[in-house]
């Protein structure tokens, strides 16, 4: 790993470390809502919930079956599948305090030794070629400095025929150099129109079999989480104290917005070739 990338790879775990208790805003999954149309009122945590079952129902898992989930988070999406599949799930995530309370939750959940939740890097993962039967990177990928690295590695570990799962941001604007000064801020990389990112993920190995657009889906996400925000606050601020929380509602602030004008949503389905 280049000085440069892992510059960049300690930024994204240093950006989750802090966020910590933050993410109960999202009700810990850290990933956007999903809504079924401009008139659907679903509260943003079973919006997310909705979310995790749009994109790993595409997965289409059998008891027993391994997955990789790459950049896991605290392993919501992992343990909601698990429990939904019986399958076997590894998480890997750079966070050490991800990997600390993400085991937690999966102990509380009752998955202890049928989750795991590690510590690694996307860009050079510990298993071997060929390891699970599907892989799952679910809104990590722009955070990957270097993202055909990423992609190689989840081709590499995935076995002949299996599935792969990936979300992904996508242009829908142009942004000003000060909206991208933003993202960086927040370790993320600008992201690509649908047809790049597409041509990034074939050339990288892997057969396209769906990419769904569904940027006015999730676009709901970001008032509601400012929604959420404001009713949790008295509850946040005792708990982790208010200089943090109102760090935290400063950057999304800044940040959001642009994902609500600018950017939209793909959830690309695919497999590795036999």
């Amino acid at each position: 790993m280049s000085t440069a990338t892992e510059t960049w790879s300690n930024g994204v775990s240093k950006l989750y470390d802090e966020m910590a208790e933050l993410i109960e805003v999202q009700g810990s999954s850290i990933h956007v809502g999903y809504w079924l149309d401009e008139n659907d009122r679903t509260p943003l945590l079973e919006a997310i919930n909705r979310c995790t079952d749009v994109v790993v129902g595409k997965l289409e898992l059998r008891p027993g079956q391994r997955l990789l989930d790459i950049g896991c988070g605290v392993a919501m999406p992992a343990i909601r599948l698990a429990q939904r599949t019986d399958a076997d799930i590894t998480g890997v995530t750079n966070s050490q305090w991800q990997v600390n309370a993400g085991t937690q939750l999966v102990g509380f959940a009752g998955l202890r030794g049928q989750v795991r939740v590690e510590l690694g890097d996307a860009a050079a993962l510990s298993y071997p070629d060929d390891s699970f039967d599907a892989v799952l990177m679910f809104q990590s990928l722009q955070h990957a400095q270097d993202r055909k690295q990423w992609l190689r590695e989840m081709v590499r570990v995935v076995k002949p025929g299996g599935r792969a799962v990936l979300t992904d941001f996508t242009a829908e604007a142009p942004l000003s150099s000060q909206e991208i000064e933003i993202l960086h801020g927040g370790s993320m990389i600008p992201p690509q129109p649908v047809p790049s990112i597409l041509e990034e993920v074939r050339s990288c190995g892997l057969t396209i079999d769906e990419a769904v657009s569904c940027g006015d889906r999730i676009r709901p996400s970001y008032p509601a989480y400012f929604e959420r925000l404001t009713r949790m606050r008295p509850a946040l601020e005792a708990a982790i104290g208010k200089d943090k929380v109102d760090g935290q509602e400063q950057a999304m602030r800044h940040l959001l917005p642009i994902y609500h004008d600018k950017i939209g949503y793909v959830i690309i389905t695919g497999h590795k070739p036999e």
